[in-house]
């Protein structure tokens, strides 16, 4: 599906996704209650040509490993790295090598920090991940049948309004909708999108009615067959057929036709290019006929400058007018213009005001942002705090993994008074079985502890494991311990510099010591030597352990390996400044 939210700032829109952040995120809370995770930076993504293929290589600060996704119709691959910073901006890399289309980077997620690298297909694509120190490789295997030139293009769906990218990972997004359908006058008619949701629901049985009904000449019969034959579902993908019944529909005056027109126009189906003026023109006949679903688009054009130059001012009003009449899009959307400032006069008490009512509808970012600006309110009393767990809970139980890992970490700090470890289990579980990296740290630290479960080393080994194989620095460094001490399994030295040195590369100051110690303790060589003094001296500026240590390695080295060692200091915070700019 085409992005209702878009990549990189949570909004809602229609095709495509870009932008420099969600309004009101703010730095959220560490879940495993130990200070906040900085994130990785995916720095580079350079594509290599194959024989059968190409390879994609993704240079990323720190090792961790995307979770992968199949996405149909139209086909992409959808790799999100958890815990990561993109560099350089949303941006679009154009392949055109077999049936690879492009790439798209884009910051799917602030708060907290997801980078997305989509890669738009023409076919189904096989892949491998190969994860190295710093480095995935993806590896794209080319299929041997002819390739089509086509692909259908879905229209985007309003209600519920969660886009299969988003619904595809556990992280700033929920796994299935079921909250109350959002209400507008213009609802109560057939949309596009519903009339687009009967198509691709259609039956062999159900194709004949269908048919005598369009060729009577029922506007609404007209546009669900045009549709289903723009979706190609049941019936062999025909966009000329499938525009001419939607012009005879729109003839008539049929708003759902009308919307179909403007979306296919903006993108171009059964054109040359696309024509984002006749997609402005089909929308405004549908925004007088009522149609929020019409006003929120061309509102989202004007915001994004997608076909029509960048105009936030000229944004607002068809925004406000969709948002008025109560669609959760464009009141999510409004929040979100009123946050930034971008164009238009910045607006706190604006923006919470249409976040509270798009949250009402239960539209996920808004819930996720309220909460996040409650819980993060400057000196927070403990109503902001009440406000901010409803919140979280009401995403929670939408499925997203991101507030019930939060929920988890609320309940474990008694940030509503005492803390509630038995609550703090079952969110952090519900998390973690979804693979989200907070949930499953929080979630080992309870066991590790014995906190509102029994004692249990083995299964916090495996939860931290999970969570520290996706960056989580927390993880990382509890697993160091355990792989010290054989905690919950066999000792593995190897194990421990690994995760410590994973969690030091972070910038995690107790896992710096922990590895200068460790390297110290053995000064096997003289890289063990340069490295111990490194992270030993990087650390001595939190952990006072340090300098007696760091004292004690200089007298084992000579002058030029701790010119050396000196050299990478400097290096390694160079580097970390650059970062943090």
């Amino acid at each position: 599906m085409p992005d209702r939210f878009a990549n990189g700032f949570l909004i809602f829109i229609i095709w495509f996704g870009s932008g420099p952040g969600s309004a009101l995120g703010q730095q959220r809370p560490d879940l495993a209650g130990h200070g906040p995770s900085r994130p990785a930076i995916l720095s580079e993504v350079a594509v290599r040509p194959q024989a059968d293929g190409l390879a994609i290589d993704i240079a990323i600060s720190t090792p961790l490993v995307p979770t992968a996704n199949r996405l149909t119709n139209p086909d992409r691959l959808v790799f999100d790295f958890p815990g990561c910073a993109l560099q350089g901006g949303n941006r679009r890399i154009p392949i055109n090598r077999g049936p690879v289309r492009e790439l798209r980077l884009s910051q799917f997620t602030l708060h907290p920090p997801v980078a997305r690298i989509v890669v738009d297909s023409k076919v189904p694509l096989d892949f491998k991940l190969k994860p190295a120190a710093k480095q995935v490789v993806i590896d794209i295997k080319f299929p041997a049948a002819p390739v089509p030139t086509a692909p259908a293009t879905p229209l985007p769906r309003v209600n519920p309004p969660v886009e299969e990218e988003h619904a595809a990972t556990s992280r700033g997004s929920a796994q299935k909708h079921t909250g109350r359908p959002i209400a507008s006058a213009a609802r109560a008619r057939a949309s596009a999108y519903g009339l687009q949701a009967a198509a691709k629901a259609l039956t062999l049985p159900d194709l004949q009615p269908l048919e005598e009904r369009a060729e009577a000449g029922d506007p609404e019969a007209e546009t669900t067959l045009g549709l289903a034959y723009h979706d190609g579902v049941l019936l062999k993908r025909n966009d000329a057929e499938a525009m001419r019944l939607l012009h005879k529909a729109a003839d008539q005056g049929y708003m759902a036709a009308e919307e179909s027109l403007g979306i296919l126009s903006e993108r171009g189906v059964g054109m040359e290019k696309s024509s984002p003026a006749e997609a402005l023109e089909w929308y405004k006949k549908a925004v007088r006929q009522g149609s929020l679903d019409a006003a929120t688009n061309i509102g989202l054009m004007y915001a994004e400058g997608r076909g029509v130059p960048k105009n936030p001012a000229e944004a607002l009003p068809w925004l406000r007018q969709a948002a008025d009449g109560g669609d959760g899009a464009a009141q999510y959307n409004l929040a979100l213009l009123y946050g930034r400032g971008d164009g238009i006069p910045k607006n706190e008490k604006e923006s919470v005001r249409w976040l509270t009512a798009a949250a009402d509808q239960n539209v996920l970012p808004a819930l996720l942002d309220l909460a996040n600006f409650y819980l993060h309110r400057p000196a927070s009393a403990k109503a902001d705090l009440e406000r901010s767990s409803i919140y979280y809970e009401k995403a929670a139980e939408l499925g997203n993994a991101y507030a019930q890992a939060m929920l988890g970490t609320i309940f474990a700090k008694g940030l509503l008074g005492t803390p509630d470890y038995e609550q703090s289990v079952k969110w952090y579980r519900k998390a973690a079985e979804q693979g989200e990296r907070d949930g499953e740290c929080g979630l080992a630290i309870r066991y590790a502890l014995g906190e509102g479960v029994p004692v249990d080393l083995k299964e916090a080994r495996r939860l931290f494991t999970a969570a520290a194989d996706q960056g989580q620095l927390e993880a990382q460094y509890n697993l160091g311990v355990m792989f010290e001490q054989g905690k919950g399994g066999p000792a593995d030295r190897a194990a421990a510099e690994h995760y410590w040195q994973l969690a030091a590369e972070q910038g995690a100051t107790k896992a710096q010591f922990r590895l200068g110690q460790l390297l110290a303790s053995t000064r096997n060589s003289r890289s063990d030597r340069v490295s111990a003094y490194k992270w030993l001296t990087l650390a001595a500026d939190s952990v006072k352990e340090s300098a007696a240590a760091l004292d004690d390695l200089k007298k084992t080295m000579n002058e030029q390996e701790i010119a050396d060692a000196e050299h990478e200091v400097d290096a390694w915070r160079s580097a970390r400044s650059a970062v943090k700019k």
